[in-house]
């Protein structure tokens, strides 16, 4: 299987933009209808400006897009490798968990009620029409983020249930497992943009912080930091160590094979040992290479760290 196409990511993206923008519009089309103008254009202005909902929006429907339309990419990536004998039951359990929609919609209802609660009590600045428009969209916002989360959560246990698996064959010369690795870094890195820029537009909002636990409240504006950041970190990193140990498996039994081969040639024990050393040697080098995490990966993991810890070392 190829690796998802970035440029149809990119167009995702947008139609995820379009649809903040929308959303925006017609919330202002309302609000102007029930309130008037000037709460009207308040409310854009917020929208637009301090909150920056048009643009945490926008990025949390388009991940969401993405990862809804390639979902199928690590399963059928990993059934395309493995029979369904070789396959562990604890991948075809969180298979299960991780395409029921009954789990996504109660996931999403629960973060969903969260996200009212911590914004209810956080205070817009506007009431009325305005305040149910922004509530909704940050509601919104909690529901995708619940999504992307649980979506990512899950596709690292399908991974995990692979460290045990039985490997008859060398997966290692064709890397048809290599796809994962690229889409995992894709998705984590764009899930983690969005949650940076979410926690930090909010974090930063004029709220009004006048509910009776007072500006207390801004600290649960960081809970999606919290959550995020070990989710992302690993999920970013722990893919390439079950292609390495699957790969490590594959070259054992690449090694197996060459040696039943010259075992019956005209060769003494050192040369055929020398041999079996050499092609183990060229192998183990090319997947240390290839899969290592080497100093141009570093920015990846850094880059995540900081900028999903940075509103707590901010002030």
């Amino acid at each position: 299987m190829q690796a998802p196409s970035p440029i149809r990511f990119m167009w995702l993206v947008f139609i995820g933009f379009f649809v903040g923008l929308a959303y925006g519009l017609a919330g202002a089309a309302l609000i102007y209808v029930v309130d008037g103008r000037a709460v009207a254009q308040e409310f854009l202005k917020l929208y637009i400006g301090p909150f920056n909902m048009l643009v945490t929006v926008g990025l949390g429907v388009g991940t969401a897009l993405i990862i809804g339309s390639s979902q199928h990419v690590i399963p059928e990536t990993i059934e395309a490798t493995f029979t369904p004998e070789e396959l562990p039951e604890s991948y075809f359990e969180n298979k299960e968990k991780f395409f029921s929609l009954r789990r996504a919609i109660t996931f999403a209802s629960e973060m969903i009620v969260l996200g009212f609660a911590v914004l209810h009590y956080c205070s817009f600045p506007v009431k009325g029409m305005a305040e149910a428009v922004m509530l909704t969209a940050g509601c919104l916002q909690a529901g995708l983020a619940s999504y992307a989360g649980r979506k990512i959560r899950y596709a690292g246990m399908m991974l995990h249930s692979l460290l045990d698996v039985q490997v008859t064959r060398n997966l290692f010369k064709e890397r048809k497992l290599d796809v994962i690795n690229t889409y995992v870094q894709m998705i984590s890195i764009l899930t983690v943009i969005g949650v940076y820029l979410g926690v930090r537009s909010y974090y930063d909002a004029p709220f009004l912080y006048d509910s009776f636990i007072g500006k207390s409240a801004q600290i649960f504006l960081l809970l999606p930091a919290i959550i995020a950041t070990p989710v992302l970190l690993i999920f970013n990193f722990f893919p390439r160590e079950v292609l390495r140990k699957i790969y490590g498996k594959s070259i054992d039994v690449e090694l197996a094979s060459l040696y039943e081969e010259i075992k019956n040639e005209a060769l003494s024990g050192f040369e055929k040992k020398l041999r079996l050393m050499e092609f183990e040697k060229m192998y183990r080098e090319e997947l240390k290479y290839s899969l290592q995490l080497s100093l141009s990966d570093l920015p990846i993991g850094i880059t995540i760290l900081i900028m999903v810890l940075e509103p707590f070392i901010a002030r």
